[in-house]
């Protein structure tokens, strides 16, 4: 194939995968499908069977010469491997009927291959460094092998496995409107259909700065993808012959976010990071940002070592219990858990974050301490939109490129926009908290700033199943509250005032009772 020329091919995605030995790249992300991505794959599949329709377009497949003999997946390894989990999935319910004839077929069509130089049996899809091994052991490997035993130690392998039983459940309900003795027949129309029904359009393009640009180009038209998968396709094309150094500092920073188990926590975080390196910023002009300003090897790689080395620092902010914090202290640990388990803040997390790599442990001690106060000031009297996040992200540039090096600089930056007393007292006065971990949570700070507790502020975790957030006026009053009307207890319900934490015993026992049976209990 010449250097400039781009091919392209309409197929069946499991033509696609019986025609091919299928490699996915280092610098390719790992398997992400949720259950529900997956469950919409399967139920088109069933759609296009149930309305005879002769095929189904699944989009496009972007494939590379790369540096071995066999095609590298640019774009589309999630389709692939997803589909590949459902063709095992018959396979596997051949192989349990003891039909091991069309069980072995459906393997050695789409599933492995011979590889004739070793002649060692290897999947037809080969997905990345990280997924490969549990890929092959839990979805390549026939049912009952010991292979199937392999043990799970990432985020990408939990969705792998939840693929496979989605691909399980799916059949099951598949042939539950068919009789017994047409269940084979109508999988095997199924892999007919995955074979030449389930289209796809597959570019294939000479290498991998092309595959880059056709990559988003693809995506501006449309195609799904995150600004993650752009961003790493971005910075691993311009590391060049240095991509595996690239991908290792990527793949580092990628496993430090994966332990914290949230969704979208990578896109969030080099959201954050831009923040802390440019100002205020979109999330969704991230990828545009970094493609403007990171355009060299040099660059993409001093960007990724920033990316990894900041990861450690950002998901400490999530885990007060996080070897970060040996010097900080107990009480930076337990304002940090107050931030994200009573308060749910998220607006200060860049903040937060640039204080968490640049200030001197004493100053951030400080500065911590600062972050629960103005967080609960800006919940009970609001955040007044688009301002908190753009002064709380100037103050995160600011931190990050050193102009502010301590919490006193800190708070005379944010002064301007910190709710006074006066504003903050007279707005709690009247304050409906809606959320009732909030509630709970300023009960047992003002229980504890009565009791002259040392740091009020920070609460013990109240066990929901014994202490109850009760209501002293009920929602619906009832005869035994004469005289307040609905508007009245729709107006008082949700104020501070209005609340109390009680044993759950005993709000058992008061339930919607009056004020004077009430009282004595609280």
């Amino acid at each position: 194939m010449a250097k400039s020329e781009i091919n392209f091919e309409q197929k069946g995605i499991g033509a696609i995968l019986s025609h091919n030995r299928l490699v996915v790249p280092l610098n390719q992300r790992e398997y992400s499908w949720e259950r529900d991505h997956v469950q919409e794959l399967f139920q088109d599949f069933s759609n296009a069977l149930t309305k005879s329709e002769g095929s189904y377009f699944l989009g496009t497949i972007v494939l590379t010469k790369g540096s071995g003999e066999n095609p590298e997946v640019s774009d589309g390894q999630q389709r692939l491997a997803t589909t590949s989990i459902l063709i095992a999935a018959i396979r596997d319910y051949f192989f349990n009927q003891n039909d091991l004839k069309r069980a072995g077929a459906i393997a050695d069509t789409y599933l492995r291959t011979i590889d004739l130089k070793t002649t060692d049996t290897v999947p037809k899809l080969r997905l990345n460094v990280d997924d490969q091994e549990f890929f092959r052991k839990l979805i390549i490997s026939d049912p009952g092998s010991a292979d199937r035993n392999v043990p799970v130690s990432r985020q990408s392998h939990k969705r792998i496995a939840s693929a496979a039983v989605t691909a399980q459940v799916y059949i099951g309900d598949f042939l539950k409107t068919f009789k017994e003795t047409a269940h084979a027949a109508r999988l095997i129309e199924l892999v007919e259909f995955i074979d030449s029904g389930a289209q796809v359009i597959a570019l294939r393009v000479p290498d991998h700065i092309d595959a880059f640009v056709m990559f988003e180009t693809l995506n501006d038209r449309g195609l799904k993808a995150s600004q993650a998968d752009l961003l790493k396709n971005h910075l691993l094309s311009l590391c060049a012959e240095r991509i595996n150094e690239g991908q290792q500092k990527w793949a580092s920073m990628v496993g430090v976010l994966e332990s914290l188990e949230q969704d979208e926590i990578t896109v969030t975080y080099l959201h954050h990071m831009l923040i802390n390196k440019y100002g205020p910023i979109r999330e969704r002009e991230v990828f545009d940002r970094i493609k403007k300003t990171v355009n060299s090897q040099l660059g993409a790689l001093e960007f990724l070592d920033e990316l990894s080395e900041g990861a450690v620092h950002y998901a400490a902010l999530f885990n007060p219990d996080h070897k970060k914090w040996n010097e900080y202290g107990a009480l930076t640990r337990k304002n940090i858990t107050t931030i994200n388990r009573d308060l749910r803040v998220s607006q200060i997390k860049p903040l937060m974050f640039a204080v968490a790599r640049k200030f001197p442990i004493n100053e951030a001690k400080i500065a911590f301490r600062y972050f629960v106060f103005w967080s609960v000031r800006f919940l009970i009297v609001g955040g007044r939109g688009g301002l908190l996040d753009r002064n709380y992200s100037l103050a995160a540039f600011d931190v990050a490129n050193g102009t502010i090096a301590t919490a006193t600089a800190l708070k005379t930056k944010l002064d301007e926009i910190l709710p006074v007393d006066a504003v903050f007292a007279a707005t709690f006065a009247e304050a409906k908290i809606s959320q009732n971990y909030f509630a709970r949570y300023l009960l047992r700070a003002m229980e504890q700033q009565h009791n002259k507790v040392d740091e009020p502020e920070f609460v013990p975790s109240d066990d929901e199943n014994t202490i109850n957030l009760e209501h002293v006026l009920p929602e619906n009053p009832g005869a035994l509250w004469a005289g307040i009307d609905s508007d009245i207890a729709a107006a008082l319900f949700r104020r501070i005032g209005n609340l109390v934490l009680l044993q759950a015993s005993r709000n058992t026992l008061i339930g919607n009772s009056s004020f004077d049976v009430k009282l004595p209990v609280s």
